[in-house]
């Protein structure tokens, strides 16, 4: 079977961020990494607990949200938490301001792609904060019992299953294993390659 997905369903997709933004949540310093129509990730060196409400400002975007998720992962120097947040309802100009910095973030991941294509030396992203998040992986691996995970520092691809960045949301997993059980040979080699890919993207930024 699948691994099963963390009980609270993303209801809409995000974006992984190439460059982390600041933000604040409930007026405390945050690293936005994922962010989406309908709520964001972000690190923090504290735990926020579970269901706490308060005010998310990525930018000139403000609203109200509240926390979803809190998982704690190992840092290049001790430990960092990623916390997950769902969006109240937005507004109209919200919205709209909200699709806009994602259109705009997937414009500049394509022009970066395509510069790394085309062998274009003189194109560099503008700096920005890193992610806190030590680089590691998570080996999944389909047996006649099940999915086995196993965390890993190895970014190779197994012949019988898939490796994903160790950071890779619960939702995100469990459409990959589902996609991997249910498909041919030919789907399975693409669900590795587009994971190979994710990863060297992730190792040359880190």
């Amino acid at each position: 079977m699948p691994s099963k997905p963390s009980s609270f369903q993303r209801q809409t997709p995000r974006v992984i961020l190439r460059r982390p933004l600041d933000g604040r949540f409930d007026g405390e310093s945050v690293l936005v990494v994922e962010l989406g129509l309908g709520g964001a990730r972000f690190e923090h060196a504290q735990r926020i607990d579970i269901g706490r409400q308060g005010r998310f400002i990525c930018g000139q975007f403000l609203v109200t949200a509240r926390v979803r998720h809190a998982v704690l992962l190992p840092a290049r120097s001790g430990v960092i938490y990623h916390i997950g947040i769902s969006f109240d309802d937005l507004t109209s100009e919200q919205k709209e301001f909200l699709m806009k910095l994602l259109i705009g973030e997937a414009q500049e991941q394509v022009a970066e792609w395509e510069a790394n294509l085309s062998g274009t030396l003189n194109w560099q992203p503008p700096p920005s904060r890193r992610s806190a998040v030590k680089l590691g992986f998570l080996s999944l691996n389909l047996t006649n019992q099940g999915w086995r995970r196993s965390p890993t520092s190895d970014p190779n691809q197994p012949l019988d299953g898939v490796t994903v960045p160790g950071d890779t949301p619960e939702g995100e997993i469990a459409i990959l294993c589902e996609t991997f059980e249910k498909g041919d040979h030919a789907t399975r080699e693409l669900l590795r390659r587009m994971a190979t890919v994710t990863i060297l993207e992730r190792m040359r930024g880190a």
